[in-house]
């Protein structure tokens, strides 16, 4: 069937003249204005008049298939649903696990992201989690890399924090050397998703790899930069240097100058927001808090909804471009994963597209081409919420 979406606002994710988008099948075949569909089609418009089409949303860090684990059995957090992420605009998701790789393992990862690409939406894997040396699917990272379709790197793996397996420069240099040739090979980005803790070396041994290697500074994705102050001004210095840095949405309780909203203001008052800086959720990933003898006090789960909600606010409150924002969790997660047709608003792009209303809130979203969320309710249920949701 195609599909004509008539009369809105479009961000591609920059502003365009164009007002029509054509859908066929999965794909974007068509912009402009004033479109009709030819009778000898099949077909369905849709008129957003007063809405704003902007690009599917791509959360670039998201543990979909549960994580957690830090306070025992009972501590980890469930498998992500569908609905969970499509309600909140995201229809690319790259999935991670993170400090237990014992009850989680790789095949369950992807697995995960087989049945949500299943399910309606695109889905990748980083290979590996906290602990380094590092647990592939297969022997190798390269080999991950070259013959499995969905890895698009390693991750994420720990560094500058307690829970880390505190890895040494070397195993660090050989682990980025394998993610780049493998990169090279499988036609990806190879790139090493790093998690950053509060430790006080912060990028440290990622800066004494790039001054004593050939390995190039974008090998590496540094995430949590806005943990702490300190880890702030040290990624903004590896955004100067080339390097790429990910920022974290819905850390509600950090003091209000490292939330996401005010720090993207803020580098883009500086005239530094750039192409190599993104935001990711780290959904369904638990968020504990540590005191200062790095004991357990407090434990929440991530959530994948507060990735537009806190781009959103950086332009309702913070004055940022509505494009600025979208950059952050579309193009730019697309150019820094090498992600094919994601991102923009573009002829021959997948169908993926966010329709907001006057608040910009999410209001529909299609997936492929096809539509998972109408007016705020999900029309596709993953398949054990279509049980659920009968029994309610």
């Amino acid at each position: 069937m195609w599909k004509l979406l008539t009369n809105a606002k479009i961000y591609n994710p920059e502003l365009i003249e164009d007002t029509d988008v054509l859908i066929v099948g999965r794909s974007i075949a068509a912009l402009g204005r004033n479109f009709r569909l030819p009778d000898y089609v099949e077909g369905e418009v849709i008129d957003l008049q007063g809405k704003i089409i902007v690009p599917g949303f791509i959360d670039a860090h998201v543990h979909i298939c549960g994580g957690g684990g830090e306070a025992g059995p009972s501590s980890r957090t469930p498998e992500i649903q569908l609905s969970e992420l499509t309600r909140g605009g995201i229809t690319t998701v790259v999935g991670c696990l993170g400090t237990d790789s014992i009850s989680r393992s790789m095949t369950e990862l992807l697995v995960k992201a087989k049945a949500l690409e299943e399910e309606g939406i695109t889905t990748f894997v980083y290979s590996g989690a906290y602990q380094v040396p590092m647990r592939s699917l297969l022997p190798t990272l390269q080999e991950d890399l070259v013959l499995i379709e969905k890895v698009i790197g390693a991750g994420e793996i720990a560094i500058s924090d307690h829970r880390s397996a505190q890895p040494q420069i070397a195993e660090l240099e050989h682990l980025a050397a394998e993610a780049r040739v493998g990169g090279m090979l499988g036609g990806k980005a190879g790139v090493v998703h790093l998690h950053l803790g509060e430790g006080k070396r912060g990028l440290q041994p990622i800066w004494t790899i790039l001054e004593h290697t050939e390995i190039p500074i974008t090998q590496f994705v540094p995430t949590h930069i806005n943990r702490t102050h300190s880890l702030l001004q040290d990624g903004i210095q590896f955004l100067l240097a080339g390097g790429h840095i990910d920022f974290t949405a819905g850390c509600d309780d950090f003091p209000i100058d490292l939330k996401v909203p005010a720090v993207l203001a803020m580098l883009n008052q500086r005239q530094i927001l750039n192409d190599r800086i993104t935001v990711t959720s780290d959904g369904n990933g638990s968020m504990p808090q540590y005191n200062e003898a790095g004991v357990l006090i407090g434990m929440g789960v991530g959530l994948v909804e507060v990735l537009w909600r806190d781009v959103r606010e950086s332009v309702l409150h913070y004055g940022l471009p509505l494009e600025v924002g979208l950059r952050t969790i579309t193009s730019n997660v697309a150019n820094v994963l090498r992600l094919i047709n994601k991102g923009s608003i573009r002829i021959g792009y997948d169908a993926d597209l966010v329709a907001l209303d006057e608040s910009l809130q999410v209001q529909d979203v299609w997936a492929l081409g096809k539509c998972m969320v109408s007016n705020k309710q999900p029309k596709v249920w993953g398949t054990f919420e279509k049980r659920a949701n009968f029994f309610n």
